[in-house]
């Protein structure tokens, strides 16, 4: 971390400088100006009055053993969370068994420069930053410990209980609190489920005084861990008009009841779907603070805009859902169409851009784990025609009836610019990915943007001449023309954005083209054969151009046998001959000739081991080769 930062950090701490007679470290005075518990010590004239301080700066100087002696009675004593010391010789055995024995953070040069002060505060994470954070991450434990009931469970089974857990179940064994944690069935059965959840339970105790808690489950499905938390709770203290969000538990409570009703009231029950279908990327891409912040205000619209009779629902992470009963199915999807322009218009000025996808259930069916079974799929996005055709059911996609899409990638943009956030830029070179970090600089007439580019990306997208753009608040690949590069200023000028059908990563393995022609001979039916040429090559496909047209119906997914040579420098000459079989998957005609693509499952060896070398070899040419031309530029 950077001293600014450090400072910040530590402004509850103590530091103390330590030296022998002379204080050298003039370097570190900036700091002790800035810092209200920071403070200088001369070991050589009153040992005790040195602090038991929480980071010690140690000017040591020459590592006699007077001196070593001296710091052992100190760091017996006391030992503190950050300890340097600045040593005329870092090689010294006797001070390197020193700092291992008393796990010292580092052992510096005493120097009096600026480049000292940057090894040990700098953007890039150190071994100050490493203790820093196990410091404060166990204060945090501790306090957390005092602070409410706390349950570790592996799988069903409670394997750690805390002191205020043990309290309250009036017991120290761990056998007798998992006994009265299985009395609760509800409990039981979420710990039985490796999903996040919370609800209300009861817990009595010895004395027959029943106490209401919130319990919070938070899962680790990798770990089959569960940890689970206890607040104590009154429902009388909670105001009646609060906004609440229903769990998924509760939800499957009302809606079992609100099905039940359904026969007698002839009203049927509709639910709203809210679905954040970014979030993993946001995840990724920003902090929980900076989301937790963005979603508060999202969830605060979201109760400003539900209707009075309707409840809302967390089902999952991503996936919020408005309960109502409907009359007819028309006005659930008005209502969604209204939700999904006034939520976008919301969060048009948040740091982040959350994707919202809306859509509406009119549920008709009194068959609870048929419509639970709906409502996963519209949650994972496996809701198909046949399902649709099935039930009565209404989805926007992000930004529909809105915008038009010129309009929607300048929103886009412009929420970039506003939020800082991050874009990448992917170009192919010769079949090699070239993906980099850029940002936008400016916001040009007619729909242009100037970006940032780095070199390599800029002399990629010289030859293509256009680029696709990716971004975390992005509903789909954007792609533009690329009106001019100047690789020199590392900045690109683009135009004529937009949106693509399917995702630019949607190729599963790189392709590369060959360095040189590369004749195939293609096999197929009985006696039939065509030649051409390799265009590109992956480690399970081949794209080539042959010299005659070939219909779909003759080999489309049809076994053919290809043969081809690839430079390899155990074959004779310099190369090795590929004899393998593959897959038609695709095939175009133009201009009497055929570009054909195949896949190769399974290669026997040694055309495996061939071709992943030449893969491999072939990539750090492409790397080399762009390297080069744009070194012109650096």
């Amino acid at each position: 971390m950077l001293l600014e930062q450090f400072l910040h950090e530590t402004r509850y701490l103590s530091i103390a400088h330590l030296y022998f007679d002379e204080e050298k470290l003039t370097i570190l005075h900036h700091a002790k100006n800035e810092h209200s518990h920071f403070q200088s010590f001369d070991l050589n004239k009153d040992l005790k009055a040195v602090p038991m301080a929480d980071i010690l700066f140690i000017e040591i100087g020459e590592s006699t053993k007077e001196k070593l002696k001296l710091l052992v009675s100190i760091f017996t004593k006391h030992q503190p969370i950050i300890s340097y010391i600045f040593a005329d010789d870092v090689e010294n055995s006797l001070l390197l068994k020193f700092a291992l024995h008393f796990g010292l953070t580092d052992v510096l040069p005493l120097k009096n420069d600026e480049n000292l002060l940057l090894s040990i505060f700098t953007k890039n994470p150190t071994k100050l930053d490493n203790k820093l954070y196990i410091f404060q991450k166990i204060e945090l434990e501790k306090k957390i410990e005092h602070f409410f009931p706390f349950f570790v469970f592996h799988g069903e089974k409670l394997t750690y209980a805390n002191a205020k857990a043990k309290m309250l179940y009036e017991t120290n064994d761990l056998a007798d609190i998992q006994a009265k944690i299985n009395h609760d069935d509800e409990l039981c059965q979420a710990l039985k489920e490796n999903e996040d959840a919370q609800g209300i339970i009861i817990i009595e105790a010895a004395s027959g005084q029943k106490e209401s808690h919130l319990c919070v489950i938070k899962s680790f499905p990798q770990s089959s861990e569960k940890i689970v938390t206890l607040i104590s709770y009154d429902p009388q203290s909670e105001p009646k008009n609060c906004s609440t969000i229903l769990n998924r538990f509760d939800f499957i409570d009302k809606l079992k009841d609100r099905l039940a009703q359904q026969s007698v009231t002839n009203v049927a029950v509709s639910l709203i779907f809210i679905n954040i279908s970014n979030l993993e990327k946001l995840n990724k891409t920003f902090t929980s603070t900076t989301i937790y912040d963005s979603f508060k205000n999202l969830m605060a619209k979201l109760f400003q805009l539900k209707e009075a009779h309707q409840e809302l629902i967390q089902w999952s992470p991503n996936l919020y859902i408005l309960m109502g009963e409907e009359d007819n199915f028309e006005h659930a999807c008005e209502q969604t169409k209204h939700l999904q322009q006034e939520l976008i218009l919301a969060t048009e000025n948040e740091k982040i851009t959350p994707i919202i996808l809306t859509s509406a259930f009119h549920v008709e069916s009194d068959d609870l784990n048929e419509v639970l079974e709906y409502i996963e799929k519209i949650n994972t996005k496996n809701l198909l025609p046949h399902d649709i055709a099935r039930i009565q059911y209404f989805e926007l996609d992000y930004f529909d009836n809105i915008i038009d899409e010129q309009e929607q990638i300048a929103y886009l943009m412009h929420n970039c610019v506003n939020n800082k956030i991050p874009i990448k830029l992917l170009n192919i070179y010769k079949g090699l990915c070239i993906n980099t970090n850029s940002h936008i600089q400016k916001m040009l007439p007619e729909n242009s943007y100037q970006l940032t580019c780095e070199n390599l990306q800029g002399y990629a997208m010289q030859l293509e001449g256009e680029t696709v753009l990716q971004a975390p608040n992005f509903p789909k690949d954007i792609k533009a023309d690329v009106a001019m590069v100047d690789i020199k200023h590392s900045l690109v000028i683009m135009k004529n954005l937009k949106f693509m059908r399917n995702s630019a990563n949607s190729r599963q393995h790189t392709r590369v083209q060959t360095n040189i022609r590369t004749p195939v001979l293609i096999k197929y039916g009985h006696l039939s054969s065509a030649q051409g040429e390799i265009l590109d090559i992956s480690v399970n496909s081949i794209a080539m151009k042959v010299t005659k047209s070939l219909s779909e119906d003759e080999l489309m997914y049809q076994k053919v046998k290809l043969n081809f040579s690839l430079p390899n420098e155990e074959g004779e000459n310099g190369y090795v001959l590929m004899n393998i079989e593959a897959k038609v998957t695709y095939i175009t005609q133009k201009n009497g000739a055929s570009k054909i693509v195949v896949m190769m499952e399974n290669l026997p060896k040694p055309y495996d081991d061939y071709l992943l070398r030449y893969m491999y070899n072939r990539q750090k040419e492409l790397i080399f080769e762009i390297r080069k031309a744009t070194k012109a530029y650096n």
